[in-house]
């Protein structure tokens, strides 16, 4: 149940951050949903019972960051490349961005 209401809060910031971007225009939104809110949200969420996890969510983070730049970086690169197919282009990058993610979590655990 924990994780749950964990889940929702972050639901809640990221709705707030697609609110903002109906109104507000997609510029500002991307600006603060690249700021780390739901990484503080959650870290505040999960640290909050057992400040033990501190250390390795927060490597996480780091991790997380440089796969959000991963992204960005394919995204931007697969987009000048092959305009027409946008969605699939997304697709990719999220996929490339999981696996670089999950490399960096699995090379640097051993």
């Amino acid at each position: 149940m924990d994780i749950l209401l964990k889940s929702l809060a972050s639901a809640v910031i990221t709705a707030l951050i697609l609110i903002l971007a109906r109104f507000a225009g997609p510029r500002l939104a991307g600006a603060l949903g690249g700021i780390p809110i739901i990484f503080a949200t959650s870290y505040i969420l999960v640290t909050s019972s057992d400040k033990s996890l501190s250390r390795d969510f927060l490597i996480g983070g780091i991790y997380g960051a440089l796969a959000g730049i991963f992204f960005s970086a394919v995204l931007i690169f697969l987009n000048a490349q092959f305009l027409k197919t946008h969605w699939v282009n997304f697709a990719v990058a999220y996929a490339l961005c999981f696996l670089f993610a999950l490399g960096l979590t699995y090379f640097s655990s051993k």
